[in-house]
């Protein structure tokens, strides 16, 4: 178990919630408030084991929607820590493709599809501008919001250890981020449920350290495509 010392260095350690019923489904769940599944439960349980094993987290923030805090719960248990919610780790609004599935697109909103499935199909090399979805929050939003959470644990939490329990699109939106990745561009991450990816910021400079870890659930590495973000 590694513990800081030295107050140049911060670690956070960034968990996707547990498995939920829209993510079996093929939804895109946005901010709808739903719940962790019977699965989602027992992934959440065991995550909060290897972190008890590995890290001593001193502070434990949380998404405000129910699949995060459930989540982070198994966590409060482990380590005795409150689960502090924090409106700037929720999901990204993905405007009219939240609560769907993309292949739903195709009756409902004809060209929306048409542009989805040109941006998911698209050959790489042609590196596609990614369309606009109405309703969705806007990039310069989701990175203003990256930024004043990363500015409040370097300032309130430097040299400790921070678990944060969020969702897919904002964890792989985050680390995008922090390596100054272009938004108007494919993000070429996945992040499973319940897994484990680590930044260590040293003099406030990020270190990517472990990315989508989920190791503890003993969950086979499915094959990846390109996500909406």
């Amino acid at each position: 178990m590694i513990e800081i010392n030295n107050t140049d260095y911060t670690r956070l350690l960034l968990i996707r919630h547990g498995q939920t019923d829209h993510n079996m489904q093929g939804f895109v769940s946005g901010r709808n408030d739903i719940p962790i599944n019977e699965t989602g439960h027992q992934q959440a349980k065991k995550m909060a084991e290897r972190v008890k094993k590995e890290f001593p987290i001193d502070v434990l923030y949380s998404s405000p929607l129910k699949r995060a805090v459930q989540t982070a719960q198994y966590l409060s248990q482990a380590f005795n820590l409150p689960v502090i919610p924090d409106q700037n780790l929720i999901e990204y609004g993905f405007g009219e493709i939240a609560n769907t599935k993309i292949k739903n697109l195709r009756e409902t909103k004809p060209e929306l599809s048409q542009n989805v499935d040109d941006w998911f199909h698209g050959e790489y090399s042609d590196s596609p501008i990614r369309p606009d979805i109405p309703g969705s929050e806007s990039f310069d939003e989701l990175k203003s919001r990256i930024q004043a959470f990363t500015d409040m644990i370097l300032e309130k939490h430097a040299g400790q250890m921070i678990a944060v329990v969020s969702h897919g699109g904002f964890i792989k939106s985050y680390i995008f981020y922090q390596v100054g990745g272009d938004f108007s561009r494919y993000i070429p991450f996945w992040v499973d449920n319940v897994s484990l990816s680590i930044i260590d910021f040293y003099k406030k400079r990020p270190v990517v350290r472990l990315f989508n870890d989920n190791h503890h659930i003993h969950e086979g590495l499915v094959l990846g495509h390109p996500r909406w973000l």
